[in-house]
């Protein structure tokens, strides 16, 4: 089954189609829960063990109304859990008519499925949900304004951030995750798409 292309560029866009389009856009941090639970009216199932047995985090239904989300993350990893909904969301935003063309009712029975892709176009698929999710969470106009803040705050102490531009970045990125709800990680893929040229934005 052939995974389409879609850029970065475009993944942001549908990510932010799916914020103009909420009932819940104006919240902060992004109210990921409420846009599933209500906007596309989907279940948020908890399932004990699911990342013990499967190695998974979460994974939606074929019929795309349900997401089963591992019991212990929903419950002790706040961050992974936002993440966990918005690449499911994901999922069903980019990928609805290759979810629908897949034939699989249990956990078991949607891996023996997903084996079925190549390794190439599976990372497609996972590509494009995880950007999606870094863009539904990290919202540009969000990122940009903060992102600013940060910097004139580091500026404000008497550093020189760029100076230490690795060091203020990474700083910048976890007092961002904390904003935003969600980890160094993502605030950081979201710089370095959004911002190539920090260095710059640094001085």
């Amino acid at each position: 089954m052939n995974v389409p292309f879609l850029s970065y560029d475009q993944l942001k866009a549908e990510a932010a189609q799916v914020l103009l389009q909420s009932s819940y856009a104006s919240r902060f941090p992004v109210a990921i829960e409420l846009i599933v639970e209500r906007d596309f009216k989907m279940d948020v199932v908890p399932i004990r063990g699911l990342q013990t047995a499967f190695n998974i985090d979460a994974f939606i239904s074929r019929d795309m109304t349900t997401i089963s989300v591992d019991e212990f993350v929903l419950e002790n990893r706040l961050y992974r859990y936002r993440f966990s909904l918005a690449h499911e969301l994901g999922h069903r935003v980019l990928h609805h008519e290759i979810l629908g063309a897949m034939e699989f009712e249990t956990i078991e029975e949607w891996k023996s499925q997903i084996v079925q892709f190549s390794e190439r176009e599976y990372g497609f698929l996972e590509y494009q949900a995880n950007t999606f999710a870094n863009c539904l969470l990290v919202p540009e106009e969000s990122l940009d304004r903060r992102f600013g803040i940060a910097v004139q705050r580091i500026k404000a102490e008497g550093l020189n951030p760029a100076e230490f531009p690795d060091e203020c970045l990474d700083s910048i990125a976890t007092g961002l995750g904390k904003q935003f709800e969600v980890s160094r990680d993502v605030v950081l893929n979201r710089l370095n798409n959004k911002h190539e040229d920090f260095l710059t934005r640094l001085r």
